[in-house]
């Protein structure tokens, strides 16, 4: 039997939800996971056959929509705000070459600390949180260099016949010398930029 506290909750998901729908101008609209007869759990909102929205993220447009209609100007604004962010997470690879899955893949392996762009939640993205891509740093650069040596060596080792891999690891070497050199370069520019500060000087 159905109890008060869980027929005002699913009562509040679905205001939500009905809320939702009519600012991104939706007229259909379910809860994944949820029956005919409200069974189930309030978490995933479909609206058409490609926005999902988290009940948080339900919240974080209702409850502080009159803060982001000031912001953008219009219901109208916000709702296309909230379409981008959508878009945004759908396209999540902007890179032709997946170097990023590669870094994933077999940096993470070895528990390092991932330097992707982070990727941005409703309430940050509404908040107006920078979204591009960052440029690759001469950092980042070595970084990726060393973990793509990295693959190829596990291939070559599970491939020992294919010399040709080995070719690669030594281009690849040659590329990391060349990218160390360059953080080494950058490196002692800002030294020396923060060793003429003034924080540094009353150090």
């Amino acid at each position: 039997m159905t109890n008060k506290l869980t027929t005002a909750f699913r009562s509040h998901c679905n205001e939500y939800a009905r809320q939702v729908a009519d600012l991104l101008g939706y007229s259909e609209w379910r809860w994944v996971g949820v029956g005919d007869q409200g069974d189930g759990t309030y978490e995933t909102l479909e609206l058409g056959d490609w926005l999902y929205l988290s009940l948080s993220d339900c919240q974080t447009i209702i409850d502080r929509l009159d803060e982001w209609v000031k912001r953008y100007g219009s219901r109208a604004a916000v709702a296309e705000e909230v379409e981008s962010w959508q878009e945004w997470w759908l396209n999540d690879d902007d890179d032709p070459d997946n170097t990023a899955a590669v870094i994933t893949l077999w940096e993470s392996r070895r528990e390092r600390y991932l330097r992707t762009y982070p990727r941005l939640n409703l309430e940050h993205w509404l908040l107006g949180c920078p979204r591009d891509r960052q440029p690759e740093s001469p950092h980042d650069r070595l970084r990726r260099l060393k973990v793509m040596r990295e693959l190829i060596t596990e291939l070559c080792q599970q491939y020992r016949p294919q010399r040709s891999l080995w070719n690669i690891i030594d281009s690849l070497t040659a590329d990391i010398k060349t990218a160390q050199a360059d953080c080494d370069r950058l490196d002692a520019e800002l030294h020396e930029q923060m060793k003429h500060s003034q924080a540094y000087k009353d150090f």
